[in-house]
């Protein structure tokens, strides 16, 4: 007859290296997988849109975005097609995520990838240095022009600066740069 300790004990050990193994797989698929996700392709053009609390704050990132891939070996859309994408009815709804009109404006005007922005700018306050602190926050999507998602996040920024419109500026750009850094790793 075997003692009910001894079932136990083997019962538990196999219980235990069980869960072993999947935590080390789960946790090599997860490291693995986010360097995979977050993975920008560099075939193809790529078409940024941006919107903002203001036009201008709108351009600063996609102006930010663009730099920062072309700097980095990535294909944008010329200038002159993303103005025509911008002016097309359906870039208002791939702003708003709509795979449908990513795809339209894809087939179209013949971009892979389309990264959309979307800019959140909190009012800039005085901190005790009797300086500004500005805050913003971009929430980034990336889809290729046949609807699958690629990459998704939202990156923040803060910094001071002399002004209000100063530190909001400030804070916008370094999101921005946090956010394309992101995206490329």
């Amino acid at each position: 007859m075997i003692n009910s300790n001894v079932l136990f004990k083997a019962a538990y050990y196999k219980m235990f290296f069980k869960y072993l193994v999947l935590a080390v797989i789960l946790s090599s698929l997860v490291f693995m997988g986010s360097s995979a996700l977050a993975a920008l392709p560099k075939q193809g053009s790529i078409a940024i849109l941006a919107i903002g609390p203001s036009d201008q704050h709108a351009a600063s990132v996609a102006a930010i975005l663009t730099r920062e891939l072309i700097a980095n070996g990535y294909k944008v859309v010329d200038p002159d097609t993303l103005a025509a994408i911008r002016r097309n009815k359906a870039a208002r709804l791939a702003l708003e995520g709509n795979v449908d009109a990513i795809m339209r404006l894809g087939s179209q005007y013949g971009f892979s990838t389309m990264i959309t922005a979307e800019l959140k700018a909190g009012r800039p306050v005085v901190n005790e240095f009797q300086l500004y602190t500005g805050t913003s926050s971009i929430a980034i999507m990336v889809m290729s022009s046949g609807g699958q998602m690629i990459y998704a996040d939202t990156v923040m920024g803060k910094q001071v600066g002399y002004t209000p419109d100063e530190a909001a500026q400030k804070s916008i750009e370094a999101a921005a740069k946090s956010a394309v850094k992101r995206m490329m790793e």
